[in-house]
């Protein structure tokens, strides 16, 4: 009669006994087989973080297949009441809280990468120095103008100046740089920031409690716009240190010269973005500047001081 008894484990630790051995990789084996149903996927519908996560990861993923038109329709979408900034103050980095709301520092220097330039002929000079004398005469012999309001002295004195001095200096150094030469030249375009910056949470009625971004509009019209159909070259890389460091503000725009005015976003880089070779953009105003960021976006602009 069969009975029951246990086998004592001695045998089983010495390496000269017998053991019971499995070569089978059941992990390896498992991972390599091919799943025969569809991953789980949480629900679009549940009030969970992975059905949010899904959800945003979906729009994400639809965003980056879309077309310019479609991005920006999307960024602009939801119309709220948001912050207006002024476009640009005549002071030299006068307001820290604007610096920081754009990210952006005004330089009185080019940048680095164009200090070291090789030395220009003293012949470009010497044209570039008769263009402008050209335009000064003009405007202030030629057309004889006498004295004006202060409030239209730049509309009916330096305007006229800057538009011909543009269009002569754009002529001459186009044979210097060919860009200049499939340029064009546009004055008095209309230009519309829209970005979002920070969070907040909403104080009152029916959204109170949620958390939304800091909308921020600025409205701009520079004197004139001159549109290339390349982007320009980085001036330093996104990993360098920029010596001018943009100041961090801690208060909120509600404690700021910053109101809430308007629902509507625009986004408009002063030309439409339909046209076929008209790719990038550079915004000019009055007096020569160089704009650094810490977002790596350059522009050179002329401003009144």
């Amino acid at each position: 009669m069969a009975s029951c008894s246990r086998l004592p484990l001695h045998p089983f630790l010495f390496s000269a006994s017998v053991r019971l051995a499995c070569n089978r990789n059941v992990q390896v084996e498992a991972s390599t087989a091919k799943s025969l149903y569809p991953p789980i996927l949480p629900s679009r519908t549940a009030k969970s973080k992975a059905a949010k996560r899904r959800v945003v990861t979906e729009v994400f993923e639809q965003l980056r297949s879309c077309t310019a038109q479609e991005k920006i329709r999307a960024l602009t979408r939801v119309q709220r009441k948001k912050y207006v900034i002024y476009p640009r103050t005549f002071a030299l980095n006068a307001d820290k809280w604007y610096q920081y709301y754009t990210k952006t520092a005004f330089l009185n220097r080019l940048p680095e990468k164009y200090e070291s330039a090789p030395v220009v002929d003293e012949s470009v000079l010497s044209e570039v120095r008769s263009v402008v004398c050209n335009s000064i005469l003009q405007e202030h012999w030629h057309a004889k103008k006498g004295r004006t309001f202060i409030q239209k002295e730049q509309e009916q004195l330096v305007t006229p100046f800057l538009r011909n001095a543009l269009c002569g200096l754009k002529n001459l150094l186009a044979k210097e740089n060919p860009v200049l030469s499939l340029s064009s030249l546009a004055f008095d375009p209309q230009v519309n920031y829209y970005w979002l910056r920070g969070e907040r949470t909403i104080p009152e009625g029916h959204r109170r409690g949620r958390i939304e971004p800091m909308r921020f509009q600025i409205d701009d019209k520079p004197h004139s716009q001159i549109r290339i159909p390349q982007q320009l070259p980085e001036f330093v890389p996104l990993e360098a240190e920029i010596s001018a460091e943009v100041p961090v503000i801690t208060l909120a725009p509600d404690l700021l010269p910053l109101f809430k005015r308007q629902y509507d976003n625009n986004i408009f880089i002063g030309w439409c973005h339909l046209y076929f070779y008209l790719s990038f953009s550079t915004c000019t105003y009055f007096s020569l500047f160089y704009l650094s960021s810490r977002d790596n976006s350059y522009t050179f602009e002329f401003r009144f001081v």
